[in-house]
């Protein structure tokens, strides 16, 4: 998995590339984590791309969002298209990073 960041005025978006599952879930933690450092308003997670999302990946989705609910950060994900998003959808995390 590849995560590209950019940084606008009151917002890092992270596009994650690939696969997040338990073999790449750690660079998910390691991207917040920096990010939270100096903690913007809102972090957007771009999922357009992302092509695969197992019970790892779904955890370090959670764990983001609890990051970034201690710093008051506005935690979102968009773009989730096919098996990605029929699978946060199933487990309702897409509408909890909405």
């Amino acid at each position: 998995m590849r995560i590209d960041r950019s940084d606008e005025p009151g917002v890092v978006r992270l596009a994650l590339h690939g696969e997040l599952d338990l073999a790449t879930a750690d660079l998910l933690d390691r991207a917040v984590t920096a990010v939270l450092a100096e903690p913007p308003p809102q972090l957007v997670l771009d999922l357009a791309d992302l092509t695969f999302c197992d019970s790892a990946g779904l955890d370090a989705l959670l764990t983001a969002r609890a990051g970034a609910f201690a710093r008051d950060v506005r935690l979102r994900a968009v773009g989730a298209r096919g098996i990605v998003h029929r699978t946060m959808t199933v487990t309702g995390l897409l509408e909890l990073l909405s």
